[in-house]
């Protein structure tokens, strides 16, 4: 994996976890000041302690080391989005976990992604492929920008495994899969 991608991978992972950090530092400062509602305030910061604990357990899942053994943290990291998603099935491997990770980012309001031995799709109202991700997923075709990262990265682990992932994306349908295919 090139100095490039790295740099865009952590990138993302500082963005997805920027807002829950942020809402946690701006409750505690609150805190400090005269605060009416202790009750309302807590509630803030034990959500905003609850997202960012699931990101970030999600990306040590998905991006660090192979041998973690815990459990599954997609459902959490799921629906810890803007627009929740609902998880059916478990994503034991962390290709399937950043695979995920990337038909979340196609759900513009959330939806459901569905977790088989060789396949994940997304389902949800508003489905939107990002731009190229067909050719990033399918080729390799190299990322500029921080959004990609985790689908270049989904084309790296697959690789490395002997494997190929299919994309398909019918917005007739609001559907959105990946399938792992061995190599030929």
């Amino acid at each position: 994996m090139n100095i490039e991608l790295t740099n865009l991978i952590y990138t993302r992972i500082s963005h997805d976890l920027s807002n829950p950090a942020g809402a946690l530092y701006n409750g505690v400062e609150l805190l400090s000041e005269n605060v009416s509602d202790l009750q309302e305030m807590t509630i803030l910061l034990q959500n905003s302690a609850t997202v960012l604990m699931a990101r970030l357990k999600f990306f040590r899942q998905a991006f660090g080391l192979q041998n973690v053994t815990s459990e599954d943290a997609t459902q959490d990291y799921l629906a810890s989005l803007s627009s929740p998603v609902r998880l059916v099935g478990v994503c034991l491997d962390p290709l399937s976990k950043v695979c995920a990770m990337v038909l979340a980012d196609c759900l513009i309001r959330g939806g459901t992604i569905t977790v088989k031995e060789n396949e994940i799709t997304a389902y949800g109202d508003n489905i939107k492929s990002l731009p190229n991700l067909k050719e990033i997923l399918e080729k390799g075709e190299n990322v500029s920008v921080p959004a990609l990262a985790p689908a270049y990265y989904a084309f790296y682990l697959a690789k490395r495994q002997n494997l190929k992932l299919s994309f398909s994306y019918d917005v007739q349908r609001n559907f959105i899969s990946l399938k792992k295919v061995v190599f030929s």
